[in-house]
């Protein structure tokens, strides 16, 4: 059954066997890609000591995840989106590929670019701002959706009323325990982990995945590329060595048995275990 949400977990040494900016962000790129084309909800990115390049990473995928036409309002221009040529098109359905055909009832993801004491005036990808009657803030991110057209209106949704997928959000975490521990506001839910010395997927595994799954929010977790889970939060509890990472989870995946070669990549990794729990999930 399809789960509440879907988060993946990833470490901020991701990218560390790219060996310059360029590949480093068609690697992001790729995992935002792959985040999209399976609905995950939230990225969160917990650190990893070795190498942490959590502002790099959140910044390339934050920028990948947002429609065109309003990243020039939302990324001034920064040394680090060098070669954001390389990330390719989400084509999610708030990334219109014709931005200027609004229709009446359309919704958009705007920025707030003119406010005044009775609206706000909104970019949602025309050449004419669309007007909102309520005051915002400049700079702001909004939903909206199209109430006119000549004039253009519009008046703000909340994410409850958007049926489509409509992108996902960044989070980062500290470490990958504390990512993982519940807490006030909120159980960690199903908790995913893979790793090679996992259990293989098999048809009845599925089911049984599929089935905790409903109403849950669903988390899957990856390793680093040089390091897996379990070395990474041995790491974080050297003072507890004994316990096993594996209670950690509620289950331990190989989504890749038999594996034709010596290492996989981080994005091969994650199309891989996104698309096996994707049949889980449906």
């Amino acid at each position: 059954m399809k789960p509440r949400s879907l988060s993946i977990l990833l470490p901020s040494s991701l990218a560390i066997d790219a060996s310059d900016l360029r590949s480093k962000t068609a690697k992001i790129g790729q995992i935002a890609r792959a985040a999209s084309v399976f609905r995950a909800d939230k990225i969160v990115i917990y650190r990893d000591p070795d190498l942490d390049e959590t502002e790099l990473i959140e910044r390339i995928l934050n920028y990948a995840e947002t429609p065109q036409y309003l990243r020039k309002h939302l990324f001034p221009l920064a040394g680090d989106l060098r070669y954001a040529g390389t990330i390719p098109p989400l084509r999610t359905p708030h990334h219109p590929l014709d931005a200027e055909n609004i229709k009446i009832g359309d919704i958009r993801v705007g920025v707030v670019v003119r406010v005044h004491e009775n609206g706000s005036w909104v970019d949602i990808g025309s050449k004419r701002s669309a007007f909102l009657n309520v005051s915002m803030q400049k700079g702001e991110r909004v939903n909206v959706q199209v109430t006119s057209n000549k004039p253009l209106k519009a008046v703000p949704v909340d994410d409850d009323e958007i049926t489509g997928y409509w992108g996902y959000s960044v989070a980062r975490a500290g470490t990958l325990s504390g990512a993982l521990a519940p807490t006030q506001a909120q159980t960690p839910g199903l908790r995913i982990a893979t790793s090679r010395y996992g259990e293989s997927i098999d048809a009845d595994l599925l089911r049984n995945i599929g089935a905790e799954a409903g109403s849950e929010d669903v988390l899957v977790v990856f390793g680093a590329p040089h390091k897996g889970i379990s070395e990474i939060m041995d790491e974080e509890k050297r003072e507890e060595r004994e316990k096993s990472f594996i209670a950690e989870f509620d289950y331990t995946l190989n989504t890749l048995p038999d594996q034709g070669t010596e290492t996989i990549r981080l994005e091969e990794a994650i199309v891989a275990t996104l698309a096996i729990l994707n049949l889980a999930f449906h």
